[in-house]
């Protein structure tokens, strides 16, 4: 199996429509909108939040009258990420499979030894601009942002993705000193020790 990396950026905004406008006017095209219920589980025999690694099970559902887009993955799927490898982006390895059976594959991570850390909702509404999947995000207990992504199969393509990236960033009038590293689980844990 290939290895496949996740080349990332978000960054907080305000006003979602100006964001929108701003989208489109950069050429986007809309694609769907959907809510996404992730499920975030830590390794019984390391801390995933220590090790900057991730499980996670994501359940998709339309949140319009457009179905998902066709994936292997929709509805329901199961994501590893790895650390992350690049200190100015959110850029990590990534395994995902997609789960037919959401009970089966939650009880064998239970007896498994894998403990639910939090449940973190989501609304968001996704373009595309030459390629770029972009992403409108509302996530609930942490904010909104916009988030930015290509996923990469080598060292060159991910310098190649990060490039792309913080120009498209610049493009739609974004500071990219603002970007967040973090993950939205990572935003939303330090919510709630606040």
């Amino acid at each position: 199996m290939a290895e496949s990396y996740e080349v990332e950026v978000k960054v907080p905004i305000d006003d979602e429509k100006t964001i929108e406008r701003m989208i489109i006017k950069a050429g986007g095209k809309r694609l769907n909108s959907e809510i996404q219920s992730d499920v975030y589980y830590d390794h019984p025999c390391r801390s995933f939040s220590q090790t900057d690694e991730a499980i996670r099970i994501r359940a998709r559902a339309p949140d319009n009258d457009l179905p998902l887009p066709t994936s292997e993955y929709a509805p329901i799927e199961l994501t590893y990420k790895g650390p992350k490898v690049d200190k100015t982006t959110k850029t990590r390895l990534e395994y995902t499979s997609g789960i037919s059976n959401l009970e089966a594959i939650t009880s064998l991570l239970h007896h498994t030894g894998f403990k639910l850390v939090a449940t973190v909702k989501k609304h968001r509404v996704f373009f595309d601009i030459d390629g770029i999947t972009v992403s409108i995000d509302n996530v609930e207990g942490v904010g909104k942002f916009i988030e930015l992504e290509l996923i990469a199969s080598s060292e060159k393509e991910m310098q190649d993705a990060k490039n792309r990236i913080i120009s498209l960033v610049k493009n739609l009038g974004l500071d990219p000193l603002r970007v967040v590293r973090e993950s939205y689980l990572e935003l939303y844990l330090s919510g709630l020790t606040k």
